[in-house]
């Protein structure tokens, strides 16, 4: 097992996010009016994650779907919730939920001879029935789809038997602890070594540093277990699989700086991830969200998955998904500083355009230069690599090719830094008539 967590130097990190990988309906819909923050507005942090979710299951239906009876693919939605946010600003509809992103994946892959049979639970009886109202309004007929009410994990055999034989996807995003250990490791990823299947969880980091502060003693827990436990650290045990995290996270945090919660709830997020793949065998991909660039990861979201295809192409989603992430903030930047300027300076109208055009043109600048960075990186890897062996195959050495440019780079930039060496005459030329991620890199002797 191994982590790579990096930044880029040499240009601005404003607009910058980190990866880790690891190996081991709008018409007539109904608004939810309850005080959930989080659906009352699509927070800054969701944009990575629904960047992730437009590409990958696409993906994934694609590939595995092309030997399955059918071509059904299944996508388990564990904490579906209603659908959409509630409108902003001027919007007439809030922004799509994750499963309105599945609604749409579905009816893109439907192109390509895949059925998506869709399924999601949600807890909470209003939101499941503005979810029914939304998807009725919005999902084409022919999509199969299932609501279920109540717990995944009171659901989760019902879900797997509608799943059958089909290769599935499920996406666990809780706002707090998510299935159960036992309940994720030994139903879902125990499914018959045959039958793909792949799990894509929402970790909620703050909700680990956040209730590492009970286990002191200082800090009390409102809820109570019958025998006068802590309920809050029962339920994370539960999910982590046991109360080993309670040793690491304090470990972490007294071996740190002050107010280091933040990187031992990423300790507890990493030892859990390798404990997963010794239970399991399965490995896993995680790609940090965070609020604002340089804040601490408030989530991470790891695939855990088993198919040797499976991180390569789920690096390509979530550097997409770090593009618009950085795109999205930039705007939030300009929006800020005009505003800034309108109260502070006469209004000139001309004056914005003259600002917004330097502005997009200074994003542009930024991104050539991040990817012309992860190109050389690339390239550096490649030759250091080559230097110890005269050939790589991509898929085998995906991490160690990216390097600190994982969840950032994809393959156009691997395709740039290929061909880069390829003219100094250090490698043979790529093929381009074959998948660039199933080539060998060879070296010219």
């Amino acid at each position: 097992m191994f982590d790579t967590t990096f930044t880029q130097s040499g240009v601005s990190d404003h607009y910058h996010s980190l990866s880790t990988l690891s190996y081991q309906g709008e018409k007539g819909a109904t608004l939810v009016t309850a005080n959930d923050v989080f659906f009352q507005r699509k927070q800054a942090a969701a944009v990575l994650k629904h960047g992730v979710l437009m590409r990958y299951p696409p993906v994934f239906a694609t590939m595995t779907g092309s030997t399955s009876d059918g071509g059904r693919v299944v996508y388990l939605d564990g904490y579906a919730g209603p659908g959409r946010y509630e409108p902003e600003g001027d919007e007439a509809v809030g922004a799509p939920g994750s499963p309105l992103l599945a609604v749409r994946s579905a009816t893109t892959i439907a192109k390509w001879s895949r059925d998506l049979h869709c399924i999601f639970v949600e807890r909470k009886p209003q939101y499941a029935e503005n979810l029914r109202q939304v998807l009725a309004d919005e999902a084409g007929a022919d999509l199969n789809y299932d609501v279920l009410d109540g717990d995944v994990q009171d659901r989760l055999d019902e879900a797997l038997e509608i799943a059958g034989q089909s290769p599935l996807l499920a996406f666990l995003d809780p706002f707090g602890t998510a299935l159960p250990y036992e309940m994720m490791t030994r139903q879902l990823m125990g499914r018959d070594s045959a039958l793909k299947t792949e799990v894509l969880l929402n970790l909620n980091l703050e909700m680990v540093w956040r209730i590492g502060g009970l286990i002191t003693g200082q800090e009390k827990d409102s809820e109570q277990t019958t025998s006068g436990n802590s309920a809050t650290l029962e339920r994370i045990d539960a999910f982590l699989g046991g109360d080993w995290w309670r040793d690491t996270f304090t470990a972490a945090r007294e071996s740190g700086e002050p107010g280091s919660a933040a990187r031992a709830a990423q300790t507890v997020a990493t030892e859990f991830r390798r404990r997963v793949l010794a239970a399991t065998g399965f490995k896993s991909f995680s790609v940090p969200i965070r609020r604002r660039p340089h804040h601490p990861p408030l989530f991470l979201l790891i695939l855990f998955f088993r198919h040797q295809a499976a991180p390569y192409q789920f690096n390509e989603a979530a550097s997409g998904a770090n593009a618009e992430w950085r795109e999205h903030f930039r705007k939030i930047d300009l929006s800020e500083d005009l505003a800034r300027r309108r109260r502070e300076e006469p209004p000139d109208l001309f004056g914005e355009d003259l600002i917004i055009s330097i502005t997009e043109q200074e994003a542009r600048d930024i991104e050539a230069e991040l990817e012309n960075g992860w190109v050389t990186t690339i390239a550096s890897n490649i030759r250091n690599m080559l230097d110890q062996t005269s050939s790589l195959r991509i898929e085998e050495s995906f991490a160690d090719i990216y390097g600190a440019t994982l969840g950032l780079a994809r393959e156009k930039h691997l395709r740039r830094a290929w061909d880069q060496l390829h003219d100094t005459g250090f490698v043979h030329r790529r093929d381009t008539t074959q998948k660039i991620r199933r080539q060998t890199i060879r070296r010219r002797d």
